[in-house]
């Protein structure tokens, strides 16, 4: 690969990630995260497709996902409703009576609101 090429390749990689922000990674899917006084919130970069109900009823449900993770150890999910969420070294995880998110070797961070949620340990 020509010097000339490469550089230009690394260059446009870094200019990406830098307007995209650091991404974060369960199950394969990626979320970019913002914050706000009441915790944090992981928004899927892409669709994601989930199912809801049982038996008959099931359904797939597709869409941008949102993921709330509030300050009182408290988690949102529109299909899975409420949960707890909580971090370890390991990274931080959110749980619901039917499905978990796990965000292995993750840390949450906002420059706008430090210290969300330290209180919330696995």
């Amino acid at each position: 690969m020509p010097t000339r090429f490469r550089m230009t390749a690394l260059t446009l990689a870094a200019s990406l990630m830098a307007s995209t922000g650091q991404a974060y990674v369960s199950g394969g899917h990626e979320y970019g995260l913002t914050c706000n006084p009441d915790g944090y919130v992981l928004t899927s970069r892409y669709p994601v497709a989930r199912t809801k109900g049982f038996g008959a009823a099931t359904q797939v449900v597709s869409g941008i996902e949102k993921l709330y993770l509030g300050k009182s150890c408290d988690a949102f999910h529109p299909i899975f409703g409420g949960g707890r969420w909580c971090w370890a070294n390991g990274g931080f995880v959110a749980e619901f009576a039917e499905f978990r998110f796990g965000f292995a070797r993750q840390e949450l961070h906002c420059e706008a609101e430090p210290g969300l949620g330290l209180e919330c340990l696995c």
